[in-house]
C-alpha cells in the first residue's frame, strides 16, 4: 500500500502558494491607493498606510499558516482515531495509508502487534494443549496411586490435576474473544458467569452488578484472569450465591466478590491479607489462582483484600485496580 505525501512537501507547498497570493494582494492594494490618492499627498500617505499594509499582509500571512498546519496535521487524527479503535479490540492492524512521516512507524507498530499476537495465541493454544494431554494420563496415574494407598501420592496427583484443570479454564476463558484488547465488563462478564456456570455442575446463583461509568479497564487477558480465578473460587466453596460487584471510585475500579461459603477463620484471613506471602504455600484450597490474582493487582498498583462477608458470611475478596491514563 502507499502512503500519502509527505507532511513536510504539502507545508511547503501551501506556504509559499499562500505568501504569494498575499504578496499580490498587498501590491494590488498598493496600486489601487497609489491611482486614488493625489500626487502631492501620495508620499505622505505612503508614511503611514506602509505600516498599515505590512501588518496587515503579516498577520493574514501568520492566520494563512495557522490554518495550514492545523489542516495538514488533521490528517494525523485517522491514526489517533484507529489507535483508540485498536485499544477497544475493534480493529488488530493501522492502516498503513500514512503520510511519509508515519509510514515507517505504523508498518513497525503493524509488525510488533503481528508478533505479539501470534505469540500469544501460541502460549495459549499450547497451554489448553498440554493441559488436555495430560488429563487423560492424570486420570490414570490417580486411580493408581489410590490403589496403592500413598496418601501423600494421592494428594500430589489431585494438586497436578487441580492445576491442569485450572488451565483448561483459562483456556476457555481467553477464548471469548480478540487478545490485545481492554477489558469491557459489560460484554465480558457475562460471557465468563455463562462459561463458569458450564464449568461448575452444581453452579450457584452468580449475581453481577456493574457500574454504568465503567467502560473499559485493565487489559483483557489480566482481568479474565484475575476475575474468573476469584469467581472461580467462589463458586468452588458457596453453597448457593455468589455476589460480585464492579465499582468506580477514586479513578480505580473496585471488583468485589462474595460467597456463602464457609469462610476463612481470623489466622487464615491474616495469611491471605499478608504483603510478600505466597497464597499458594499457606492457606489449603485457596492456593494458585489467588496466588496469580495477587500478582495481577499488584502490576496494576493496586490491592486485594480478604474479609468475611457482613450479608453472606462467606469469603469476601476485594480487588482494586487502578485505570490507565
Amino acid at each position: 500500500m502507499k502512503s500519502t505525501k509527505s507532511l513536510e512537501r504539502q507545508l511547503q507547498a501551501q506556504l509559499a502558494i499562500n505568501l504569494v497570493l498575499v504578496m499580490v494582494l498587498i501590491w494590488v492594494v498598493g496600486n489601487v491607493f497609489s491611482y486614488a490618492i493625489p500626487q502631492e499627498t501620495s508620499s505622505h500617505r505612503f508614511r503611514w498606510m506602509f505600516p498599515i499594509l505590512a501588518s496587515l499582509g503579516i498577520s493574514t500571512i501568520l492566520l494563512l499558516q495557522r490554518s495550514i498546519i492545523r489542516n495538514t496535521f488533521r490528517q494525523l487524527d485517522g491514526i489517533r482515531l484507529e489507535l483508540q479503535q485498536l485499544k477497544a479490540g475493534q480493529i488488530s492492524q493501522l492502516n498503513e495509508v500514512v503520510p511519509a512521516e508515519m509510514e515507517s512507524f505504523v508498518k513497525e507498530l503493524n509488525h510488533l502487534l503481528r508478533l505479539m499476537h501470534d505469540r500469544l495465541e501460541r502460549s495459549r493454544n499450547a497451554l489448553g494443549n498440554l493441559a488436555h494431554a495430560l488429563k487423560t494420563p492424570l486420570c490414570w496415574l490417580q486411580q493408581y496411586v489410590e490403589d496403592l494407598d500413598n496418601p501423600t501420592a494421592v494428594m500430589q496427583c489431585q494438586r497436578i490435576r487441580q492445576l491442569t484443570e485450572r488451565e483448561l479454564k483459562r483456556a476457555r476463558m481467553a477464548g471469548l474473544g480478540k487478545t490485545l484488547q481492554d477489558f469491557d465488563p459489560h460484554t465480558e462478564l457475562p460471557m465468563l458467569i455463562h462459561v463458569l456456570r458450564q464449568v461448575h455442575l452444581a453452579s450457584p446463583q452468580i449475581d453481577c452488578t456493574i457500574c454504568p461509568a465503567i467502560t473499559r479497564f485493565g487489559d483483557r487477558e489480566d482481568m479474565l484472569e484475575l476475575i474468573g480465578n476469584l469467581l472461580d473460587n467462589a463458586c468452588k466453596w458457596a453453597r448457593n450465591q455468589v455476589v460480585c460487584r464492579v465499582s468506580l471510585e477514586n479513578h480505580q475500579v473496585h471488583i468485589v466478590i462474595e460467597d456463602d461459603g464457609i469462610g476463612c477463620n481470623a489466622v487464615e484471613l491474616q495469611q491471605l491479607s499478608d504483603r510478600g506471602v505466597r497464597l499458594d504455600e499457606t492457606v489449603a484450597g485457596y492456593g494458585l489462582g489467588l496466588a496469580i490474582c495477587k500478582d495481577i493487582v499488584q502490576l496494576y498498583g493496586g490491592t486485594l483484600v480478604f474479609a468475611r462477608s457482613p450479608s453472606l458470611g462467606g469469603l469476601l475478596v476485594c480487588a482494586s485496580v487502578g485505570l490507565r491514563t
